[in-house]
């Protein structure tokens, strides 16, 4: 019998595939992009590596996205309007070259600015940066 190991917080493994514990009201709908986005970003101080994202990179919000998303009417929401600077989190890596070499990429904001940090080494960890997931928004909500 299988058993589901608790990997993290809000990830658990069963039969080899890990999964996001999920929770409707942590989602936020964004129906101009077709996904939804978890609200809160979680399992901070934890590398890529640690949390094995290469395994779900398509499950993390594209640069297109994080620019979007920071500006516009959900960016207080999902604090990326600059009033945390304790929320910064993965995205998927938009350059193919930086892949190759292993590095990941970044959303982070400050007060003063918002960025996109694309050559960032995967083992690397910090308490301000964590991971929040995105999926497409289901064809049966209305």
């Amino acid at each position: 019998m299988s058993k589901v190991k608790k990997i993290s917080e809000n990830i658990i493994e069963f039969k080899g595939n890990r999964f996001v514990k999920e929770d409707s009201k942590g989602w936020l709908d964004i129906p101009e992009l077709k996904i939804s986005v978890e609200i809160e970003v979680h399992d901070k101080n934890k590398s890529w590596d640690k949390l094995e994202l290469s395994k779900r990179e398509n499950e993390l919000l594209t640069y297109d996205q994080c620019v979007f998303l920071a500006n516009s009417k959900y960016a207080k929401e999902l604090k990326m309007d600059g009033s945390s600077t304790e929320d910064d989190f993965f995205i998927k890596q938009p350059f193919d070259l930086n892949r190759k070499n292993g590095y990941v990429a970044v959303f982070y904001v400050n007060s003063d600015c918002a960025d996109l940090y694309c050559y960032r080494d995967s083992s690397v960890s910090n308490s301000d940066l964590g991971v929040r997931f995105c999926k497409k928004i289901s064809k049966s909500k209305k």
